[in-house]
């Protein structure tokens, strides 16, 4: 399935991981013409993770390497007492396929994707609209620079239970539309659509 408006699908940039590339949509930046280079305006942390803003998209990165191991510790650590399991290893980690179980109304789930030797789950949904909305969860160890389409806006803190997370305005007619990226320390989810804010978060909390 193709997307071919910024209305059907946010943009996004590639995603490069340590073990492999993953090709996403960049439908914003073939039409706008825009660049992704340029001095980001604002940065946000996220675990591991920093979120730097630019005017037309938000670039999640690793953080600092000297700083990584120490974080990476201390989130998995944190999240570890927050739920209550054993930490996880290279060798014994599970990938276990996480679900929303509300989505909006009208949407249709039209392709499920899997891929365990990756550590990637993806879900694409369409409404009768023609609109599209993507669900991702990733071992938030593989994944290491992602762009994430948005309108230049600074990102939102939003807080799902525990969970810290960012809400990333990308439609300049309504700026409570966008995407949404969170992680809990050993995944890493987002949530792309033409959906509110309200949307995005009540999707996110019935992820399980």
């Amino acid at each position: 399935m193709s997307y071919n408006s910024k209305h059907m699908i946010p943009a996004l940039y590639p995603v490069h991981g340590r073990r492999r590339v993953i090709m996403v949509v960049a439908v914003l930046i073939l039409i706008l013409g825009t660049t992704v280079m340029g001095r980001g305006f604002f940065q946000s942390p996220l675990g591991k993770y920093i979120l730097t803003g630019y005017t037309d998209h938000v670039q999640l990165n690793l953080g600092e390497p000297e700083n990584l191991e120490m974080v990476a510790i201390e989130d998995n650590e944190k999240n570890t007492m927050e739920i209550g399991a054993e930490p996880d290893s290279e060798e014994d980690f599970e990938f276990v396929c996480k679900k929303p179980q509300w989505v909006p109304e009208g949407y249709t789930l039209v392709k499920e994707v899997h891929e365990e030797e990756w550590g990637t789950y993806e879900q694409c949904y369409t409404n009768d609209k023609e609109q599209g909305m993507m669900y991702w969860q990733m071992r938030n160890d593989i994944v290491d620079n992602l762009g994430i389409s948005s309108n230049g806006s600074e990102q939102q803190e939003v807080m799902i239970e525990n969970l810290k997370g960012y809400f990333i305005p990308d439609d300049t007619l309504d700026e409570e539309r966008g995407n949404f990226v969170w992680e809990d320390g050993k995944y890493l989810y987002m949530i792309a659509g033409d959906l509110t804010k309200e949307e995005l978060i009540r999707m996110a909390e019935t992820i399980k």
